[in-house]
């Protein structure tokens, strides 16, 4: 009997510090997956990473099926990004797929008698593509794909883009499946994606 309760203990123990080490990871240049297979698919892992000022880390998308996600940081939450959003255009503008042959066309919000304008709901370049808003939120910046973002701290806003897991992006998608970010300054840096936002993490930087 004493022994089998060691050996649930010592069994106990070792998963609980595996468990540790999964969610919390301190390396000078750590890789966190964005998603990923079964019941992770929905969250980072690590969840929680540990570095030194001027470390950098690495997100990417491991998943098998074509399910994007994003790293996005923002300081306030009126930076998060829809990702569709409805814009006014004259009534006189024309959309035409580029395939005219596939099953597509535009949302429209239905048009008021009288009105010179319609309403389109389109996706949001803020949320799907990698770009930084500057402390002042005036100021925005695109990045290029798989970027890899010097972060000083001041920045209201960091987005990598949709990260699709590698060869498996969307026909006319930017092919993004990975974004790195180096941290100049200590602090705890929180992010989510803007696609799953219950998805979130944290980089502590020392």
């Amino acid at each position: 009997m004493k022994i089998m309760l060691a050996i649930i203990f010592l069994t106990t123990a070792v998963l609980a510090g595996f468990l540790y080490l999964l969610n919390n990871v301190n390396a000078s240049d750590s890789e966190v997956t964005a998603g990923g297979n079964g019941t992770l698919w929905d969250s980072y892992t690590p969840k929680n990473v540990e570095i030194k000022a001027g470390e950098s880390v690495t997100w990417y998308n491991p998943m098998v099926v074509s399910e994007p996600h994003s790293v996005t940081f923002l300081k306030d939450k009126k930076y998060f990004p829809d990702y569709a959003v409805p814009f006014h255009v004259s009534n006189s503008t024309e959309f035409k797929p580029l395939d005219p042959k596939s099953n597509t066309e535009p949302l429209f919000a239905p048009a008021q008698p009288g009105e010179t304008t319609k309403t389109v709901v389109t996706v949001n370049a803020r949320a799907y593509l990698p770009l930084v808003i500057d402390s002042s939120g005036d100021k925005v910046k695109y990045l290029q794909p798989n970027s890899n973002y010097t972060m000083d701290g001041t920045e209201n806003y960091l987005n990598s883009g949709w990260l699709w897991p590698k060869g498996m992006y969307p026909p006319g998608s930017p092919p993004i499946s990975n974004f790195t970010v180096t941290f100049e300054k200590s602090g705890t840096y929180s992010y989510l994606c803007n696609v799953h936002p219950w998805m979130n993490g944290t980089v502590t930087v020392n």
